[in-house]
């Protein structure tokens, strides 16, 4: 574990003999300042002015390339703010010196807080740590590098302008990033998240941003970046959601984030289907905890997805459908742990807690199911003991009771 400190006050400065230039490493001041300008300096797109922040050392040289090539990247984005600060230095003094060895100069490693705003659709900022090196070279304190501490959990965030020219589609309610490769597909996804928007917002009500932000990784390495890994290499898309901010209680840095292979092998409904049902699980951030049952959580996204898009139950649940067709029936709703990635059954468990809430729908109404949608995600009580006291609100039916009646309904819309 990498140790870290927020330091109260900044470093003492040391003078050195001859030459009036200090030799102590950058304090945290020093860092606040350059980071500060160097934020300033991207916004305006100085290109001279922000790489004169950047070490010209041999070591530093490909970070240098990569600072110059994400200013490059991200000319057409359109950011409504962009800010570095100091969020803690590292006081590990192995690390340290193994810095100031490699850069031969004196060295600070700091955890950086990088938060941005994207224009029309963040209301607060996405906010990301880096882990940066910066020295104090000929009186000067430099930017330096960003991978010191990579092999030892300091991995600095990478966005899409890390991985090539940024290609930007604008919708109504919707902004998509992508690349090159991808460019074709943009402006058509625009028009498939504008549409999307209202479906939620029909099911979920208007308590949500009803803005999104949709990107289209270049590669698997870019996707995994985005999502933080945790998105199972199979699926088409993943809703990402960063935190939600303490003051406003509005979630911040979501973005819905299409596999690489997506817009190419999906079909319109298809496409349709996921990128509503993704963002759904935006809309229901705020209200969402990581108690909730998976088959709420995914169960009402998929309703949400496959409202009104005009296939039929046996279609959207073909795998659940062979099954009953067997006389294989679920015994209860299923486990968080059948929808991990790789389970057996998987596809039958999105098609279980889909069907599931649509019943609910059925006996409560769309506005019954968000409701209890809400109450079981803001519950303080125990899942089962949530999903239990929801569902009496909802439909007057123990579990129990509700279970025996999902259990026939599959057998009446499958069997």
């Amino acid at each position: 574990m990498l140790a870290v400190m927020l330091l109260l006050t900044g470093t003492a400065a040391a003078c050195s003999s001859g030459g009036g230039h200090r030799r102590d490493a950058p304090t945290v001041a020093e860092i606040s300042e350059l980071l500060a300008r160097h934020a300033r300096e991207l916004l305006t797109g100085s290109r001279a002015g922000f790489l004169a922040d950047v070490d010209t050392a041999a070591a530093a040289k490909a970070f240098r390339s990569r600072q110059a090539a994400q200013l490059d990247n991200l000319a057409d984005v359109p950011l409504q703010s962009w800010r570095y600060s100091v969020a803690a230095p590292v006081t590990d003094g192995t690390a340290l010196a193994a810095a100031t060895r490699r850069y031969g100069a004196p060295a600070r490693i700091v955890r950086v807080s990088l938060q941005y705003r994207l224009r029309g659709v963040d209301a607060d900022p996405d906010r990301h740590d880096l882990w940066w090196t910066f020295v104090r070279r000929g009186g000067r304190v430099l930017l330096a590098g960003d991978d010191d501490l990579a092999d030892t959990g300091g991995t600095s965030w990478r966005g899409p302008w890390d991985f090539g020219a940024v290609v930007v589609a604008r919708g109504t309610s919707s902004l998509v990033l992508g690349h090159i490769a991808n460019a074709t597909a943009l402006t058509r996804l625009a028009g498939v998240a504008d549409a999307a928007v209202p479906a939620v917002t029909a099911v979920w009500g208007g308590a949500w941003s009803q803005r999104v932000a949709v990107v289209v990784p270049a590669d698997g390495a870019e996707f995994a970046a985005l999502t933080g890994g945790t998105a199972d290499a199979d699926v088409s898309a993943t809703a990402v959601t960063a935190g939600v901010d303490p003051v406003t209680g509005r979630p911040y840095g979501q973005r819905l984030v299409l596999s690489p292979t997506a817009p190419g092998t999906l079909s319109g409904v298809g496409e349709q289907i996921v990128i509503r049902h993704e963002l759904t699980h935006l809309a229901a951030a705020a209200d969402t905890s990581e108690s909730t049952p998976r088959w709420v959580v995914e169960g009402f996204a998929d309703y949400v997805g496959e409202r009104g898009s005009g296939q039929s139950v046996a279609v959207a649940a073909a795998e659940l459908r062979r099954d009953v067709l067997a006389g294989d029936v679920p015994a209860a709703l299923p486990a968080d742990s059948a929808f991990a990635a790789g389970a057996p059954g998987r596809a039958q468990a999105y098609e279980q807690a889909w069907l599931a809430c649509r019943l609910l729908a059925a006996r409560a109404g769309v506005v019954g199911l968000a409701r209890f949608y809400r109450a079981v995600g803001t519950a303080v009580a125990p899942a089962a003991q949530a999903v239990a006291t929801a569902l009496h609100a909802a439909v007057g039916l123990s579990l129990a009771a509700f279970t025996a009646q999902w259990r026939a309904y599959l057998i009446r819309e499958l069997g």
